[in-house]
This record gives C-alpha cells, structure tokens and sequence, in this order.
C-alpha cells in the first residue's frame, strides 16, 4: 500500500516545472491586485486535488490491470488513495504557510493585502477542496474518469435548475426572510469548525461508496 502512494507522489513530482509557472503567474497577479490570497493557495489547492489527476493516470496506463495482481486487497488499494490524499494535505497546508511565511519576510507586513486572515481562508479553501476530491472519488471508482465528468455535471446542472426554481417560486433571497448578515457572522466564526464536521463526514461516506463502487468493478 505503500508503494501506491509513492506512486502518486512520484505523479506530482513529475508536474513541479508547472506549479513552478502557475505559482509565478498567481504572485505576479497578486503583486497586480494588492491581495496575495491567490498566491498563497494556488498551488496548495492545486496539489490537493491532484489526487483526482491521479485517477487519469492510473487509467491511461491501466494500472489496475497489475496493481490488482498484488497481494492487495481492494480495499487497501481505495485505502491507500484516500491515505494519499491526506499526505498531499498536509504537504499543501505546508507549503501555503512557507509561501505566506516568504511573502511576508520578503514584502513589509504592513503592506495592503497581507494578513494573517488569509491563512483561516487557506484552511477553508483546502478543507473545501477536500470535500471535492470526497464527492469525485466515489463516482471516478464508480464509473471511470471519463463518465464521472457527465455524471458530475449532470449533478451541477441539477442543482442549478433547483436553485433557479426556488429562486424564482420561492421568497428566499430577500432580506425580509434571511438574515444574511447572521449567516455572514456565523460562516466568519464558525465557517473553518463547520466546514471540518461537514468534510470528516463526508469523506467516510465517500470512503464507503469507494470501497463498495471498487469491489464490484469489474476489469
């Protein structure tokens, strides 16, 4: 099990020249705006949710077709990418504080745009991103990178057409019945708390579904 998640890494070692170039571009667009929120989580963010890349991967090469051949169960194989996924938090929750930590020796710390409010938005962000990779795994497990795409976007889209029906049929967007200033206050307090309940949650029922959609998938 291990070896599998070396393997994944090995995949993000192999993509450094293109963080290396996306983390220039979002420093520079950062400089531009005076807000260095993006520099900071741009790579971070994108190391997280690389585990789906891997997903991409493992299916060019066919890699199940000889990791199955391994004295593996299934389960330790969905195991050990859910186990992945958690290094690869770690190391993006490392490197955004390096990336804030550098930014901030190198510009003044008073300068506009730099605030220590930006590392509680890089745990939501990563914490979010976490939710994502827990709604992908099982449907990528379940029907292949190529159809989990029209599957997702299927989802998207119905939720959309919800949303705009109750928008339209349903009073709930004015201020008269929501409190969006509570709401605000509420997400700023208790936003980071809320959003880790929500994704612990999430991410065992994901493991679950995984493990489940993995054990009756047929190669």
């Amino acid at each position: 099990m291990r070896g599998l998640i070396i393997k994944d890494i090995l995949f993000i070692k192999n993509t450094w020249k293109n963080l290396l170039i996306i983390f220039i571009g979002s420093l520079l667009l950062s400089i531009a705006l005076g807000n260095y929120l993006l520099a900071i989580c741009s790579v971070p963010i994108i190391l997280l949710t690389s585990g789906i890349n891997t997903f991409q991967t493992d299916e060019f090469y066919n890699t199940d077709a000889y990791t199955l051949s391994y004295p593996l169960s299934r389960r330790k194989i969905v195991t050990s990418k859910y186990l992945f996924t958690l290094v690869m938090m770690l190391i993006s929750t490392y490197i955004g504080l390096m990336i804030y930590a550098s930014i901030n020796v190198v510009i003044n710390p008073g300068v506009r745009g730099l605030n220590t409010d930006m590392l509680k938005q890089l745990l939501m962000l990563e914490i979010s991103s976490l939710l994502v990779d827990a709604i992908f795994y099982p449907i990528i497990y379940k029907y292949g990178c190529e159809k989990s795409k029209f599957v997702l976007m299927s989802i998207v889209m119905l939720l959309l057409g919800v949303g705009s029906i109750l928008s339209v049929y349903i009073n709930i967007f004015k201020k008269a019945t929501v409190n969006f200033e509570g709401i605000i206050t509420f997400i700023d307090n208790y936003g980071l708390i809320s959003l880790t309940i929500l994704v612990i949650v999430a991410s065992l029922i994901s493991y679950g579904l995984s493990i489940l959609a993995y054990r009756h998938k047929d190669f």
